[in-house]
């Protein structure tokens, strides 16, 4: 055989493997809502594996877009819920997941000591900061800010210190586009004090916009002073334990505690390790400024941490609804 027939069966060789995989699978775009099983409401920001590795994740609604293959099963995970696994060819336009049912009341004695499991999270998170506090991070961040005035939409790749909280950070690339009511302006996070919202966290370090804040993470002696605290067991992925931990305020705070700025919400704890997983927080007495005038308005966020360094790093943290801002780890 000659060097002038082998190319073209070489080429039909090398293809059809490829001609095999389309005539079985094909790509197709889906959309869809998660909410949580137990009370209906969206769930933001829940994490979505597709095939071959492909990632997305809810937006502030719960609604989702990726485009997998037909032969492919998504998972859907979120700390606090059950994992699901669901194939393409079956997927509802609507997925319910479901929050870990609590055990302390199936459980009379159990080897868990919560306030033990939350003093120790809290000594671990100031150990972190204490040994990697300089230790930076890349993220890609979003935020979309709908006014009177117009619409507000910014997409930046940014680089900030990333243990405990979120601070320093520093765009590295991004884009920034008005609607026609406002016009086209540059790129500049800190003319809206974004910057200073996704420092946000239970426990913070060098923010001074949050420095002053009460948080419930930040010292277990005087915990009690300001919040009501209980806690639950659940069963976590892989048979391990979750503590959740919930931080609600104390009905007879002075008026001045009341004016200050202050965190409230949910910690899930890993019960083994002590390391904090997520806190879903709502921040009270925030202020924003707008047109020279600053009035009282309250924010809601998730944070999410791993430890791939063995340190609690942001993975990712959401603001929503005020100005629907999204921090996720590259």
């Amino acid at each position: 055989m000659t060097m002038k027939h082998l190319l073209p069966i070489l080429l039909l060789l090398v293809c059809l493997p490829c001609w095999a995989y389309m005539a079985f699978s094909q790509q197709i775009n889906i959309q869809g809502r998660i909410a949580d099983a137990k009370t209906g409401e969206p769930l933001p920001y829940v994490n979505i594996l597709a095939g071959q590795g492909k990632r997305t994740m809810t937006n502030t609604e719960g609604d989702y877009k990726l485009s997998a293959d037909s032969n492919d099963s998504l998972t859907f995970s979120c700390i606090g819920y059950e994992e699901l696994t669901v194939r393409v060819a079956d997927l509802p336009t609507s997925i319910l997941l479901k929050p870990y049912s609590t055990l302390l009341r199936e459980v009379t004695v159990q080897p868990v000591n919560a306030k033990r499991v939350l003093k120790r999270a809290i000594d671990n998170l100031k150990n972190d900061y204490d040994r990697n506090g300089k230790w930076t991070r890349k993220y890609f961040f979003r935020s979309f800010i709908d006014k009177e005035k117009g619409t507000y939409l910014a997409e930046a790749f940014i680089k900030a210190y990333s243990v405990v909280n979120i601070r320093s950070s520093m765009i590295i690339k991004g884009l920034e586009s008005f609607d026609e009511k406002s016009g086209k302006g540059k790129l500049n996070l800190w003319s809206l004090n974004i910057h200073r919202l996704i420092e946000v966290a239970p426990m913070t370090y060098e923010s001074s916009f949050w420095m002053n804040a009460i948080k419930p993470l930040t010292n277990f002696q005087t915990l009690h002073k300001y919040y009501n605290v209980e806690s639950y067991l659940l069963p976590g992925k892989d048979g391990n334990t979750l503590c959740r931990t919930e931080f609600s305020w104390k009905e007879n705070r002075t008026p001045e505690l009341m004016r200050k700025s202050g965190i409230s919400g949910t910690a899930y704890i890993d019960a083994e390790t002590c390391r904090l997983l997520r806190f879903d927080g709502s921040c009270d007495n925030y202020f924003i400024g707008e047109h020279g005038h600053s009035y009282p308005t309250t924010i809601n966020f998730r944070i999410e941490y791993d430890y791939d360094q063995d340190v609690a790093s942001v993975s990712k943290i959401s603001i929503y609804p005020l100005s629907g801002i999204a921090v996720c780890s590259r």
